[in-house]
């Protein structure tokens, strides 16, 4: 079992993927939020995104989804509108201001990746992939089973 915790280790590695996004997306006025939420939206652009759906896809509060939406809409990268079904929902979409920069957005999302990655073989990234998805699973599963005891 490894000598060192960790949790400062995922949290550093996060905290320099926050800044590394923040610093590149400066000039756009994007945070890292706001740019993963983009880069979703256009990933998904055959589909109707409601808030609900980016929540659930990023693990954000109601509120704090709300913030990074208003934010994204006074900046006009996407239009929240009525849904035609159920006017009490709004459906998320993507300005075609927003789409100007979707190309830069997923090239350096990649980049970042690649830097990530830098000296790994495709198998050991295929590897910390897995790693990655089962501790997320893990404590979703501890997470949701905790909450259900309360």
């Amino acid at each position: 079992m490894p000598t060192s915790h960790l949790g400062p280790r995922l949290r550093r590695l996060d905290h320099l993927i926050v800044q590394a996004i923040n610093r590149h997306f400066e000039a756009m006025d994007l945070t890292s939020t706001q740019s993963h939420i983009l880069r979703y939206l256009s990933e998904n652009e055959d589909k109707v995104i409601y808030p609900k759906d980016i929540e659930r896809r990023f693990g954000l509060t109601h509120p704090t989804v709300s913030g990074v939406l208003q934010r994204l809409e006074a900046k006009q990268y996407i239009v929240c509108s009525a849904d035609p079904d159920d006017r009490r929902c709004k459906r998320v979409s993507l300005t075609d201001e927003a789409r100007q920069y979707l190309q830069e957005i997923a090239r350096f999302f990649s980049s970042l990746e690649q830097t990530i990655t830098r000296g790994m073989t495709d198998d050991e990234v295929r590897l910390l992939q897995r790693l990655l998805e089962q501790a997320s699973e893990n404590l979703t599963q501890s997470f949701y089973k905790e909450e259900s005891n309360v």
